[in-house]
């Protein structure tokens, strides 16, 4: 007991924390969330009234004070850490009753609790209620704790005359505070971390509809707004189940965070689902099958509430206002821009409607959405789409009108999710829809990523792309059918979660479902191969050497042919912005462009009719050393800087490119001094394009480590590296990097000089402290470590041996590698650097301790259980 509290003060601090703990232990335990948040309110009532009662109050006070819960507490919605807001209303000057307010206010925060309070007269709660809606909405919404009931109903009075805040006037305020609250989280319901309370679908959608309803109809529940026709009896449901899902998660937040807390954090989202049972399975994790759940719910709460709000505009707004009513057809009109069925029976009488509708919107600009009325119709008749429905011709005829269709199409594919069209009509579809995967990689759930690869389609189609995107602004428009793209989009990750090779699963879908709409042989298997390779390109240009004609071919035999090559090149580039838009970088859009590039050659050429790699190589090499000739600088003497050159040296540099190199080199002392150059890799259009950094300095222990760390502590991420080592032991590394916005350096000379000055004056003694290597992982990193894995093998033909490092991205991870290559005598000699939100997927091409292959069985597996260690044990000192 705190010997500084008054008794009673210590007293009801004790009966309150005794109450919240017998709360929280029914809580995990499964109790009513209903139950258990009428009792804490309840609690919290009992306790206030009894020190308000146990207040020394002056003569009067009980005839001219009242005090009144607000806010969540007014709606009797406490959490263990909600706020507790109350509003003391007096009938007169509140300056009389100063000193036992501020005693009672005191003894509350004694409490611990958080508390919020105003003191107001009835003239001061009117003035301040007409301007500001949020104080309006705290006194509708207001419930009487003590005090006489005069004042109550003479507050009620203010909203009951319609002098604060008409209901109109309310109407419009509160869609347009919930618009801008949306528009904060990207007007998306599915955000990795949502806010449960404030995210679209969220329980402030609940509240915003609840405020509504009783400014509007009084005290009318939900019950009784069912009677008139405002919500029908599943929407009532949802509502009620939705709202009790998310107190669940809220109350289970409060608890686990020890404070208040709406953001359902990485963190929390995994304890969450073990404590309410989840649990993981072959083809989807706990926390994945928790959010999955999360997802659905919140996605049906902002239909109802989307619903809900376009009645009361009907009922508030339009009362009074005589439609413009348009026919479309026998079997849809326009009201005021909307559509509707011309009468209830029309999707019973002709369930291809539930189809043609949406095909109806896609091929008019005029259609603003479709009426609530007829949303409710659709949702009614929604098991009509059966095997039945798929198989009609008409039906298939008329979805793939819909992809053909000019004008929103997305629109119209996004209203059939949420509607429930889509998911019935390809169940797939249907078993993705709020399906998340648990990594920073994928920031969309698979369904809503799904949408945005079709969005991003349509935009390649605008003028704008042609900046932004060129390369797919003129592909997609060589595409003989467009809708056969959509349709890949549509499947690429459809069979996510079902366990096994999702491009395979999908490929199997998408091949029925071509079949089943009268695709002839050609566009299906055409449609199939997208499905099944809708990776290829993004891997190629990203795990492999793309300047190695061998790789284009390889390439190219497997696309065949430049419609395949264009269809493939639009749905990657949509795929990769649709997944995580810090995926797209210059870089990646110049790899992605030199591989279409260099296939479109092949192509033409004729795959029967490949570069010859040596042959290329030295061609490279004598044009070269023609150009330095003309520079003055002799064969010999450039063959000398060279020392045994690399072949790989003259696949990623042009000749021109090699010969600036050299001339540089030429005459300058390494061994007193690293050389480092910068360079641009201009791309040819758009926002591609890389910077180069080049070192030629002596070689030792350390450097590759400390240059990936220097560039690190720089700001500057490595997305390609290449490593050489001459016979006079002078190393020629180059790295490609991009500033933090995932861009080139550009035309920014001080920031290259800094850079360039820095990196020569750490690698001439590159050593790395442990203060260098041990730098703090962020906290939404912290959530995703897992154990590294390493591959080791040797590719035919190739004169390295291929390691492969998957694992949990860090600061200094690469110096961290750079240092273990070190201690195993491992040397490096190229490098592909692939960061996938929480996870890095690097390759690197290495030779041994005698500078050769590393091909014995036993010595793989030690170096790959070594690697694995030393990452693994980093990770574990950080999240210990």
């Amino acid at each position: 007991m705190n010997p500084g509290l008054p008794a009673s003060a210590q007293t009801a601090r004790q009966v309150l924390a005794d109450t919240d703990q017998t709360l929280a232990t029914q809580f995990w335990a499964g109790a009513d969330i209903d139950e258990l948040i009428a009792r804490r309110t309840k609690a919290v009532d009992q306790l206030i009234q009894s020190l308000w009662h146990s207040i020394d109050w002056p003569a009067g006070a009980s005839d001219a004070i009242a005090l009144f819960a607000v806010g969540g507490y007014g709606r009797g919605e406490l959490h263990p850490y909600s706020d507790v807001d109350l509003l003391i209303l007096c009938a007169d000057d509140p300056e009389r009753w100063q000193s036992p307010i501020e005693t009672f206010i005191q003894q509350l925060w004694d409490l611990n609790l958080d508390i919020g309070h105003s003191v107001r007269t009835l003239d001061q709660c009117q003035e301040q209620a007409g301007t500001d809606i949020t104080i309006a909405t705290a006194l509708i919404e207001r419930r009487p704790l003590a005090g006489p009931h005069r004042l109550d109903r003479k507050l009620g009075e203010l909203f009951a005359a319609d002098e604060i805040w008409p209901s109109a006037k309310f109407f419009r305020a509160k869609l347009a505070e919930q618009e801008q609250r949306h528009k904060r989280f990207a007007d998306t319901e599915y955000n990795l971390e949502p806010n449960i309370k404030s995210s679209p679908g969220g329980l402030r959608d609940i509240q915003t509809v609840g405020w509504i309803i009783k400014r509007h109809f009084g005290s009318m529940g939900l019950t009784e707004l069912s009677g008139r026709g405002f919500l029908t009896a599943e929407e009532a449901a949802l509502l009620t189940e939705g709202r009790r899902f998310l107190w669940r998660i809220r109350y289970g937040l409060h608890l686990i965070a020890g404070r208040k807390e709406d953001r359902l954090l990485f963190d929390y989202q995994r304890e969450l689902a073990e404590r309410f049972g989840y649990t993981d399975d072959p083809g989807q994790l706990a926390v994945e099958q928790f959010m999955h759940d999360y997802y659905r719910f919140v996605l049906g709460l902002r239909e109802v509430n989307d619903v809900l709000l376009q009645h009361f505009d009907e009922a508030i707004l339009r009362a009074h206002y005589t439609p413009l009513i348009e026919p479309v057809n026998e079997r849809f009109q326009l009201r005021d821009s909307y559509i509707e069925a011309r009468h209830p029976q029309i999707f019973a009488q002709y369930p291809p409607a539930l189809m043609e509708i949406f095909v109806v919107m896609a091929n008019r600009r005029d259609i603003a959405g479709v009426r609530s009325d007829t949303i409710r119709l659709i949702r009614n008749h929604l098991s009509l789409i059966d095997d039945s429905f798929r198989n009609d011709p008409e039906v298939t005829a008329l979805f793939m009108a819909l992809l053909r269709a000019p004008y929103t199409l997305v629109p119209q594919l996004m209203r059939m999710r949420r509607y429930g069209v889509l998911g019935r009509y390809i169940p797939e579809f249907g078993r993705i829809t709020g399906q998340m995967q648990h990594d920073l990689f994928h920031i969309y759930t698979v369904d809503a990523h799904t949408m945005m690869v079709i969005r991003n389609m349509r935009r390649f189609l605008y003028r704008s792309a042609e900046e932004t995107f060129p390369v797919a602004y003129h592909t997609i428009r060589q595409l003989p059918k467009v809708e056969l793209l959509y349709l890949a989009g549509l499947f690429h990750d459809i069979a996510k979660g079902r366990g096994g090779d999702h491009s395979e699963l999908g490929a199997d879908d998408v091949q029925f479902f071509c079949r089943r709409h009268g695709l002839d042989q050609a566009d299906t298997d055409l449609v199939r191969w997208l499905v099944q390779d809708h990776l290829l390109m993004s891997s190629t240009a990203q795990r492999k050497d793309i300047h190695d004609p061998d790789v284009i071919h390889e390439f190219a035999q497997r696309v065949q042919t430049q419609t395949r090559l264009d269809y493939l090149y639009t749905l990657t580039v949509a795929d990769i912005n649709a997944t995580n838009p810090e995926l797209w970088n210059g870089w990646r859009a110049t790899l992605l462009r030199q591989l279409y590039v260099e296939t479109k050659k092949a192509l033409r050429r004729g795959l029967q009719a490949p570069v010859d790699r040596d042959q290329y190589i030295q061609d490279a090499m004598q044009v070269t050393l023609e150009k330095l000739e003309s520079r003055g600088i002799p064969r010999e003497r450039a063959l000398a800087i060279w020392s045994d050159p690399d072949p790989e040296f003259f696949l990623s540099h042009g000749p021109s490119q090699i010969a600036s190199i050299t001339e540089a080199i030429d005459g300058h002392d390494a061994a007193a001094r690293p050389l480092v150059m910068l360079r641009e890799v201009t791309g040819q259009v758009g926002n591609e394009g890389a910077t180069e950094i080049f070192v030629y300095t002596k070689d030792q222990p350390n450097l590759f480590a400390a240059t990936t760390m220097a560039l690190d502590e720089l700001g500057l991420s490595i997305h390609d590296a290449r490593i050489f080592t001459s016979d006079s032991s002078y190393c020629f590394n180059s790295y490609i990097v991009l500033d933090e916005s995932g861009q080139a350096l550009g035309n920014d000379p001080d920031r290259c000089e800094h850079i360039r000055r820095t990196l020569e004056q750490q690698l001439q003694s590159p050593e790395l402290t442990t203060d260098r290597l041990g730098r703090r992982i962020p906290r939404r990193l912290k959530q995703f470590q897992r154990p590294t894995e390493a591959h080791i093998g040797n590719e035919q033909d190739s004169p390295y041996t291929l390691l492969q490092i998957v694992a949990s991205d860090r600061p200094g991870l690469l110096a961290r590698l750079g240092r273990i290559f070190v201690e195993l005598g491992i040397s490096v000699h190229n490098a592909k650097i692939s960061t996938l939100g929480d996870r890095v997927e690097d390759m690197f091409y290495i030779l041994g301790p005698d500078q050769q292959r590393i091909s014995d069985p036993a010595q793989i597996t030690r170096l790959s259980k070594t690697i694995c260690e030393q990452l693994d044990k980093d990770i574990s000192a950080e999240t210990a």
